[in-house]
């Protein structure tokens, strides 16, 4: 993970571009092998504005054309073919919604709240679960489960692990094209 807090040694969260991209150049750098593949995880929601491409996908109405966009400009400057980049639609929270159940399994008494939060999302895909202030997939799950901001980082990984990949792919078709990608790449070298 991009070291995105240095005096504090933290990885993952916000970041600005030149960060990322000073990083992901040491580490393609220090690994030379042309077989080696480097790639990103990075949020759509709250991206920095200094991402390259980001004047270009503002004017893209859907998310999802917005992330082909910023991905493509992301590729292009760090120009190395060992490089694919990859937005998430809109915060890794979204895979989540693919079954919030796996939540409710591991959050004490949230059943309320999870029956709540299911029927705001019934109607969307997750992956469609916009970047609003108040509406992005984390800021839904808090105002409904405050208690969510302390478990994320014990819940999220294993709820989402628990879901599964076939699952994960088929609700979340951008994040499946990624997926797919990475497991094509052993045909190609």
């Amino acid at each position: 993970m991009v070291l995105t807090n240095r005096k504090l040694g933290k990885r993952g969260g916000a970041l600005h571009f030149q960060r990322l991209k000073r990083d992901m150049t040491h580490l393609m750098k220090d690994d030379a092998n042309r077989e080696a593949r480097f790639s990103t995880m990075i949020d759509l929601y709250a991206l920095p504005a200094d991402s390259p491409g980001w004047t270009e996908a503002e004017k893209k109405s859907k998310p999802a054309d917005r992330v082909v966009e910023l991905e493509k400009a992301l590729a292009g400057e760090l120009a190395d073919s060992r490089f694919i980049p990859f937005l998430q639609l809109h915060e890794f929270e979204a895979l989540l919604y693919c079954d919030l159940n796996q939540i409710l399994s591991r959050i004490e008494d949230s059943e309320t709240a999870i029956a709540q939060l299911q029927r705001e999302v019934a109607h969307l895909n997750p992956e469609d679960i916009n970047e609003g202030e108040a509406t992005a997939p984390s800021k839904r799950l808090l105002k409904h489960l405050p208690r969510y901001e302390h478990l994320k980082i014990v819940v999220g990984a294993p709820a989402a692990s628990a879901i599964g990949l076939p699952v994960l792919r088929e609700k979340c078709a951008h994040f499946g094209q990624w997926l797919t990608g990475l497991e094509n790449l052993k045909q190609s070298l």
